[in-house]
């Protein structure tokens, strides 16, 4: 056990060490002073800090048409984040989250997965508190070095903040930005807590399922601005005995004269198993894009996707070419078309006031292996975002019509409503 965690500490060192010749390579006459703003005494460490939250009333529903029990649950939470200014570069930061329910209590219903945890089986909700982020952040050299339990957004590693509270990582981060305008990101992560889990767990258990498998994770990317209308993003998450995921995506923007706008991505995602393969043995693809045309506050967008021989094997949140409120493109041998039109009425006059419609056909084979339930998906979105003295609230309500193949064993339709009230300060 003492050789397993000298062998991690040494990894963070070797890591860090990186980070600080990228950056100290570019700006070596930089002095360790010049940071931005910093605390001038102990005191003003805490009077000077800064302090983030949300809170969040979500009330989520999903009612079948067939005998399973529906999803209910209302519940009310949040995150509440401190961190010291800067004191020489250097600050601190400490994060709690809670999800207090489930308010409803309705016995004949399940509760809705990732609000709130579960209990002696799916009809018992349970609370639950935690601290999900504690670091220390080094901010010089135009390098970011952050190590510890913290927030993280990369494209196929992140928060995926869809629920009551978003997911944590523990670990290394390093982020450089001394060659504009390209971006360096490198992570060393060693654990992950999910949604409604009170405790961390190690990176590799997310994708095995076996809370015994420790291996570590190694992610690097780079996003580069290289014109103003073409955007590329290179990333690689190597999970150490599991598998290995490649990462790329192209952006490209153009605008007219006046209000209008052209846009395209394309996406490509590889994931091979390696080592001993303990998630199983994977070599698969998701690859994709979409393009849309906006003008005069709406916005119309076309999708096309498709995955190869294995079903895509990511717990963290990804960057799926096609994502709605309840499906997203990840089955085996699976195929999506989308479109979705969004419509911002603060060009009637109406600020903050948005929605839009999303519908997608998603096919899979009907026979062999890879066989599972054709399925189409429609969504609908309203929100409003207040201003002036309610400035940061949210009123969101969502509703989603999902339609299966019932032909193919396994396939059920559903009806899923969400309603959230949000504020973040």
């Amino acid at each position: 056990m003492k050789s397993f965690y000298a062998s991690k500490f040494a990894r963070y060192l070797a890591f860090a060490a990186l980070g600080v010749l990228a950056g100290n390579g570019a700006v070596a006459a930089e002095s360790a002073t010049e940071g931005s703003g910093q605390a001038d005494s102990l005191a003003s460490l805490f009077t000077e800090g800064r302090l983030d939250g949300v809170v969040k009333l979500l009330w989520f529903e999903r009612d079948f048409d067939s005998d399973k029990p529906d999803w209910a649950t209302l519940a009310v939470g949040g995150n509440l984040e401190f961190e010291t200014a800067p004191f020489y570069g250097f600050s601190a930061g400490v994060g709690f989250k809670t999800s207090q329910g489930d308010l409803l209590n309705d016995d004949d219903k399940e509760i809705y997965r990732g609000l709130v945890a579960t209990g002696d089986d799916l009809f018992d909700g349970e609370s639950y508190t935690a601290l999900d982020e504690y670091y220390l952040r080094y901010d010089n050299w135009k390098t970011d070095f952050m190590l510890g339990a913290f927030d993280l957004s990369s494209p196929w590693m992140m928060g995926f903040d869809i629920r009551m509270t978003p997911k944590k990582y523990r670990g290394l981060r390093v982020i450089n930005n001394s060659l504009e305008p390209v971006k360096f990101h490198g992570y060393y992560i060693t654990d992950w807590l999910n949604w409604t889990a009170e405790e961390f767990d190690s990176i590799a258990s997310g994708l095995t399922g076996d809370a015994d498998d420790n291996e570590d994770a190694l992610v690097l990317g780079a996003v580069w601005q290289a014109t103003e209308a073409f955007k590329l993003h290179l990333w690689n998450y190597y999970y150490d005995e599991v598998l290995n995921q490649f990462y790329g995506r192209l952006d490209y923007s153009y605008k007219w004269e006046g209000d209008c706008r052209f846009g395209a991505t394309l996406k490509y995602l590889n994931q091979r198993d390696v080592g001993n393969a303990l998630a199983g043995e994977l070599d698969t693809y998701q690859t994709g894009g979409d393009i849309s045309l906006a003008g005069y506050g709406a916005k119309l967008s076309l999708y096309y996707g498709q995955v190869g021989d294995d079903m895509v094997n990511n717990p963290f949140g990804g960057d799926y070419v096609v994502i709605l409120q309840t499906k997203w493109l990840e089955r085996a041998e699976e195929k999506v078309w989308g479109v979705r039109a969004d419509y911002d009425f603060a060009r009637l006059g109406v600020k903050g006031l948005s929605l839009y419609l999303f519908y997608a056909d998603f096919d899979t084979p009907d026979t062999g292996d890879n066989a599972s339930t054709d399925m189409k998906e429609l969504d609908f979105n309203i929100q409003y975002k207040f201003s002036g003295w309610a400035e940061n609230l949210l009123l969101r309500f969502r509703y989603a019509h999902v339609d299966q193949d019932e032909a193919v064993a396994g396939g059920n339709d559903w009806d899923d409503v969400r309603f959230h009230i949000e504020y973040r300060f």
